[in-house]
């Protein structure tokens, strides 16, 4: 089986978490790098005979293998249809081990008005000066779209699909997680904030000084740990 035990647990895992914050609906994605072959590690089109799936019971078994081109090699489900989100993305940064497409409610509503997500706090710092947007908002089924999303990304941790939802990246899927979960706190804080007054974001030094502080592998630790204790807390993962 393509892919170790450890790496599908994880990827399943992460979906499970994804959908306990509401981050990851019936059509949020997550993918991997495979180390070992290159090809790609991605939650399924439907699983278990179904006509979908559902992120709360994804199982390892569930996950399917394609190659970097987006062909099938291994899986009894079939690839979601935007797989070329992956495949674009993956192919463009090689530092990129874990690839997240979620419908991420309020950062999304910020494309929608035409407003830039701003770092406006130490946890949003990770995102630079601004989160930028792909013009593309349509759903991402053909490999030039996948290039397109993949250039609109660029060098940075996230990038906004206009009006669709977000595309995430990180050097494994801890990474990828735990910057799901600070865009879209940083998204909700700054419309909170703007409701009150106009919210200031952080520049330069202090901008680069935050994100030495909080993007580092202790603190995406932290994060992660957190949320899979809180996900035992309630009983949605076993001790």
């Amino acid at each position: 089986m393509q892919g170790s035990k450890e790496l599908r647990e994880k990827l399943a895992t992460a979906c499970r978490l994804l959908y306990m914050e509401g981050l990851m609906d019936h059509a949020g994605l997550a993918g991997a790098r495979i180390p070992e072959t290159g090809n790609l590690l991605l939650n399924p089109r439907e699983m278990r005979g179904t006509p979908g799936r559902h992120p709360g019971i994804m199982a390892a078994d569930d996950l399917v293998v394609v190659d970097p081109e987006g062909r099938k090699v291994e899986g009894e489900n079939n690839p979601p249809s935007e797989t070329p989100i992956f495949t674009g993305v993956f192919r463009a940064r090689p530092d990129a081990m874990a690839v997240f497409h979620l419908h991420l409610p309020t950062a999304t509503l910020f494309s929608v008005v035409g407003k830039p997500i701003l770092p406006i706090g130490v946890m949003g710092s990770p995102f630079g000066e601004s989160v930028p947007v792909c013009a593309d908002g349509t759903l991402i089924q053909r490999p030039e779209q996948g290039d397109g999303v993949a250039r609109a990304l660029g060098n940075s941790l996230a990038v906004i699909l206009q009006g669709h939802g977000a595309v995430i990246v990180g050097g494994s899927v801890e990474e990828a997680f735990v910057a799901s979960v600070l865009l879209e706190d940083n998204a909700v804080r700054q419309y909170r904030a703007a409701m009150i007054g106009t919210p200031r974001a952080m520049e330069r030094g202090e901008l680069e000084e935050a994100r030495r502080q909080v993007w580092n592998p202790k603190v995406v630790a932290k994060i992660w740990t957190f949320y899979l204790l809180k996900a035992q807390a309630q009983g949605l993962l076993e001790g």
